[in-house]
């Protein structure tokens, strides 16, 4: 292997040294490694197949290409760049071809049922049966059992599919990237805060520009939403944050997403029906908690049913506050966040420049760390001066745990830049796994925000919702780092559902908004005052606030996403706009504009893992309040419970199904009314999922 690269079971990647043609060139020996690897195990072992002969050499080649590809694929989201995009391009046709190739090698689809059909089989742990029932399950989902015409169309479609994500996800960044807007005269900024106008300004400095940039970046679009009085620049932004990668707005038609989209959902249909399903929804829900498209659908009609009264009252209560109080009739889009903004300062008294002091970097990160002892007994270290990373901002950390044994680490890189891909997330750079050689690998996960970066150096300063972020993002983390299990594909958030893996994630919100857990992530940050009993007060107020727009907003998008692949059909015209249009007019409240083209830059599902699957935000958050209403009868930091949290679903991984896991913490099912009632949505009980 080439030496730009060392990933072996201590070391970690040299970043800086990372040449993009050679890193491909890793990728390539790393494939071609796992094809010897195939090849040997199928040859050699005289159909008398194991663990230790099938399986075990299988999972390290495939751990070795993994890592490799993962680099790759966390640089191209964070460093985006011609050259490396090719790069990026490039190994995902490899990753393809090799997947296709070992999708439909029945050789060794009939060595891993050699090994499920024997004595052998019930011999091995749970972990390793649920590894050989995965394998054997995705063989199925690609094709093994077709027709070897049928075979070509499939390996055709995956390819093809593969590529137009690239090209929608490239589209979705050159459209966000592609729009900015220099303002000379800062009164037209009016209303904005203090350390918003600073970054707007530090943007143009860096464009050799004088004046203050707004671009489509998450943190400037939320600055100017919510705090500009000028409401034709808000509406100006919105249309163009709304309309990227389409054939309107400002830049109409240049990184058009509209004919990507038609084909993406063309060939998903014909992949599931090759592989014998209805519709791509039917495959998708097949491997998922939720298991079918009535229940999912069941699941949201539900909630829209209790939440679409509590939303229209929301409503109505902020139209009243802006035509007694500013004389608007009529609240449009661009214009929700910004008067929500004013009814949340006058009813709770919440002045943003002021809460935002209180939530420096240095304290939230500490006090995160702090949480996360007094919950999982870990204890977390920084050993960022012994590791090469891809830029300077970004640090390293060590997870130990009670009894001083290294869990697993991470890699965190927290603030904006250009060319790194908008949002946040945790994505996995190793897996726990027992090696052949003996060796325990230890998890390493990436951790990626886009937080406003220090500015005239003064430390970062993080939003509330940014605070939430990180802990989602730390929960993720936690689930992949602190398994016991040790076994490939099932250990860490491999092999997890979807709709189960945001359960960790969303259970970790829940500290930020508790009065003892936020005296440990706050202090001004001048001073090192604590937050004052009157604002806290007024913070922990602001939970529920609009609460009911919020889950509308999320039933739109889920059930959007679940009806787009639930009911295509290749000779629908204009599917798309028309279930938008169903959709919208079950759940929106808000005036329906002409230019809205969300879908086109819909990176979830689109050019991620959450088709017909975006629902699992809010099924998972149905599982998060339930564990989190364990932690508030037993105490928020109740050391036995948070281990037994540990030992009976973070630790488990994918190993066994999440209602069981889920079961055994709770001892029954769970239920959805305790998140509904959390949010003040409804007051009945015993509602089970």
């Amino acid at each position: 292997m080439s030496n730009t690269l060392i990933i072996n079971d201590f070391s970690l990647p040299k970043f800086s040294n990372i040449n993009y043609s050679n890193i491909f060139n890793s990728l390539q020996e790393a494939i071609d490694n796992c094809n010897k690897t195939i090849e040997n195990v199928i040859y050699k072992n005289n159909c008398k197949f194991n663990w230790n002969n099938l399986c075990q050499p299988i999972a390290d080649s495939d751990n070795n290409l993994s890592s490799i590809f993962s680099i790759i694929s966390h640089l191209n989201a964070v460093k985006n760049c011609k050259e490396l995009r090719k790069v990026y391009e490039k190994s995902f046709k490899l990753i393809y071809k090799y997947r296709t190739f070992v999708g439909h090698n029945k050789e060794l689809y009939k060595a891993y049922i050699n090994i499920r059909d024997s004595d052998y089989y019930y011999q091995l742990s749970v972990p390793k049966k649920k590894y050989i029932d995965n394998v054997l399950r995705d063989f199925k989902f690609s094709g093994i059992g077709l027709s070897e015409k049928k075979q070509k169309i499939y390996g055709y479609i995956v390819a093809r599919l593969s590529k137009l994500s690239i090209i929608y996800s490239n589209n979705v960044l050159d459209s966000t990237i592609g729009w900015s807007k220099l303002i000379i005269d800062k009164n037209e900024l009016s209303g904005m805060p203090d350390n918003a106008l600073e970054a707007a300004r530090d943007k143009a400095k860096i464009c050799g520009k004088d004046g203050w940039l707004l671009t489509l970046d998450i943190q400037s679009y939320f600055y100017v939403m919510n705090y500009c009085n000028n409401s034709s620049i808000r509406k100006e932004l919105y249309i163009a944050y709304i309309t990227r990668a389409s054939n309107k707005g400002p830049n109409a038609g240049k990184w058009d997403n509209g004919k990507i989209i038609e084909e993406i959902l063309l060939l998903r249909y014909k992949l599931s029906k090759i592989l014998g399903f209805d519709n791509y929804a039917n495959k998708s829900l097949s491997k998922k908690m939720a298991n079918n498209p009535k229940k999912v659908i069941k699941f949201l009609n539900y909630l829209v049913k209790f939440t679409i009264s509590k939303g229209k009252k929301d409503l109505k209560i902020l139209k009243n506050f802006t035509k007694l109080n500013f004389g608007i009739e009529n609240i449009y889009p661009w214009d929700i966040y910004f008067y929500s903004e004013k009814q949340k300062n006058n009813i709770f008294d919440i002045n943003y420049e002021k809460l935002i002091q209180y939530f420096p970097e240095n304290k939230v990160v500490s006090g995160l760390f702090i949480i996360l002892n007094r919950i999982y007994g870990i204890t977390i270290k920084n050993r960022t001066k012994y590791v090469d990373t891809w830029h300077p901002d970004v640090q390293f950390f060590d997870v130990f745990d009670e009894i001083g044994e290294l869990r697993g680490s991470f890699y965190i890189d927290l603030y904006i830049r250009d060319n790194k891909r908008s949002g946040a997330w945790m994505d996995e750079f190793k897996s726990m796994m027992i090696k052949s050689n003996g060796v325990l690998q230890k998890p390493v996960v990436y951790i990626t925000c886009n937080f406003q970066r220090p500015i005239n150096g003064k430390q970062a300063l993080f939003t509330h919702n940014d605070v939430i972020t990180l802990f989602h993002e730390f929960g993720h983390s936690m689930h992949h780092i602190l398994t016991c299990i040790d076994t490939p594909g099932v250990s860490g958030i491999s092999g997890v559902p979807w709709d189960a893996v945001e359960l960790p994630s969303q259970f970790m919100e829940n500290y930020c908004w508790q009065p003892e857990a936020l005296k440990l992530i706050s202090c001004h940050y001048e001073t090192g005052k604590k937050i004052s009993k009157k604002i806290l007060k007024n913070l922990l107020k602001l939970k529920n606030y609009q609460v009911s727009l919020f889950i509308l907003r999320q039933l739109e998008l889920s059930i959007f996403d679940l009806f787009l692949h639930y009911e295509y059909k290749p000779k629908n015209r204009d599917h798309v706009l028309k279930i938008l249009s169903k959709v919208q007019k079950k759940v929106k409240l808000l005036p329906i504009i002409d230019c809205n083209f969300f879908q086109n830059s819909f990176n979830h599902i689109f050019d991620g893992g959450y088709a017909a699957g975006y629902y699992s935000y809010l099924w998972a958050e149905v599982l998060a309040a339930d564990v989190w209403s364990r932690f508030e009868e037993d105490g928020i930091f109740n050391y036995e419970t948070g281990k037994e949290f540990i030992n009976k679903i973070l630790s488990r991984g994918g190993s066994e199904d999440p209602i069981v896991l889920f079961s055994r913490f709770r001892g029954r099912k769970p239920k959805l009314d305790i998140m509904l009632r959390n949010y003040g949505i409804i007051h009945k009980k015993d509602i089970y999922l």
